[in-house]
C-alpha cells in the first residue's frame, strides 16, 4: 500500500485530513532524487529520506524498485518507516534499502533532522583511500567546518565486533548508531552536530533541516573535494601550500551558505524538470521560500 495524502493518526492529525506538507515533502523528495543524480551523487545506489510533516517519529524514503533514484517518479514509489526501527509502518511493503538504518538512526538520535542524504561519490571516496582530511577551500564550502568532517571506520568497528561478514554495509539498528552518534562526536571540532561525516571505502552521510539543505551540502562537498584535488595537483601534492578557510571564514560562511541555498535549488529543480529522463508525477513543488543575503557594510 502506498504513501496515502490522507492521515487519520489519533492525536497526530485530524482523521481524513489530506496534508499539503505532506504532498510537497514527497514532491521535493522525487526532485531532490533527480538532482542528486543530475549532479553524480547517486547512480543506482545512493538514497535519499525525509522525515514525515506529520509524524515525527516516521520517515519516508523510496523502495528498492525502481530504487535508482532518476527512476522514481511518484508518491507509489516511497514507502514510510518508524524512526525506532527502521520497519515499514504499513504491512506487507515491498522490498526496501537494506541501508536504511543509516537514516533511521540518525532521525531517532536528531530530532531536528528533516532530511539524509546518503552517497558514494567518486569525488569524495579517493581522500578518505588516501588518507587525507577533506577541508573547504572555498566559501560554498563553509558548512564543513574548518577541521572538515569526521570519518566513520567500519574496519575499525569490524575489528572490534570480530565479524565475519565485511560489506560495508550499514544494513542494521547497531551500525546505524555507530554512524548517527559519529556526527555528535564531532563536537571536539567546535561543532555541536556536524552536518557530514565520511564513510571509509564507502562514501558520505550529510543531514540538513530540510530538504534543499541537505542536498547543498552533498552537492557543495563534492565540488569542494573536484576543487581540492585540483589544488593538491597545482600543489604538487604539498597540503602546506593548499589555503583552507580559516575558523571565522568557516563559520561566516555557513552562515552565507544557509542564506543563499535556496537560489541554488530552484536552479537544479528547473535542470531536472526540462529533462526527459526525470519523471515527476506528483508536480512540480509548490512555491519554495526565498532567502539571500542581508547588506552588510563596514563603513570607513
Amino acid at each position: 500500500m502506498p504513501i496515502s495524502y490522507t492521515q487519520s493518526r489519533v492525536g497526530k492529525s485530524d482523521v481524513g485530513k489530506t496534508s499539503p506538507d505532506l504532498r510537497q515533502v514527497v514532491r521535493l523528495l522525487i526532485s531532490a532524487n533527480h538532482i542528486l543524480h543530475q549532479h553524480g551523487l547517486v547512480d543506482a545506489f545512493g538514497h535519499i529520506s525525509a522525515r514525515h510533516p506529520l509524524f515525527d517519529d516516521q520517515y519516508i524514503i523510496a523502495s528498492y524498485d525502481p530504487g535508482a533514484p532518476a527512476l522514481v517518479s511518484s508518491v507509489k514509489d516511497f514507502i514510510e518507516y518508524y524512526t525506532s526501527n527502521s520497519e515499514p509502518v504499513q504491512k506487507d511493503q515491498p522490498r526496501g534499502y537494506s541501508e536504511r538504518f543509516i537514516h533511521g538512526e540518525i532521525y531517532a538520535r536528531y530530532p531536528a533532522v528533516k532530511c539524509v542524504v546518503h552517497s558514494h561519490s567518486e569525488s569524495v571516496i579517493p581522500f578518505m583511500a588516501a588518507g587525507f582530511q577533506i577541508k573547504p577551500v572555498f566559501h560554498m564550502a563553509g558548512f564543513l567546518g574548518a577541521a572538515g568532517p569526521p570519518v566513520f571506520d567500519l574496519t575499525d568497528l569490524y575489528t572490534r565486533m570480530n565479524r565475519p561478514a565485511q560489506d560495508m554495509l550499514i544494513k542494521n539498528s547497531f551500525l546505524g548508531k555507530e554512524l548517527a552518534e559519529t556526527f555528535f562526536r564531532a563536537k571536539d571540532s567546535g561543532i555541536a552536530v556536524h552536518p557530514v561525516v565520511l564513510q571509509n571505502k564507502h562514501g558520505f552521510t550529510c543531514i540538513g533541516s530540510n530538504i534543499q539543505q541537505a542536498v547543498y551540502r552533498a552537492i557543495y562537498l563534492q565540488n569542494n573535494c573536484k576543487l581540492l584535488k585540483d589544488a593538491l595537483d597545482l600543489a604538487g601534492g604539498d597540503v602546506t601550500m593548499i589555503q583552507f578557510l580559516t575558523k571565522d571564514e568557516a563559520e561566516g560562511c555557513e552562515k552565507m551558505n544557509w542564506m543563499t541555498q535556496d537560489k541554488a535549488f530552484r536552479l537544479w529543480l528547473r535542470e531536472v524538470q526540462v529533462n526527459p529522463l526525470y519523471q515527476n508525477e506528483e508536480g512540480a513543488p509548490e512555491e519554495l521560500p526565498v532567502g539571500g543575503m542581508q547588506d552588510d557594510s563596514w563603513g570607513t
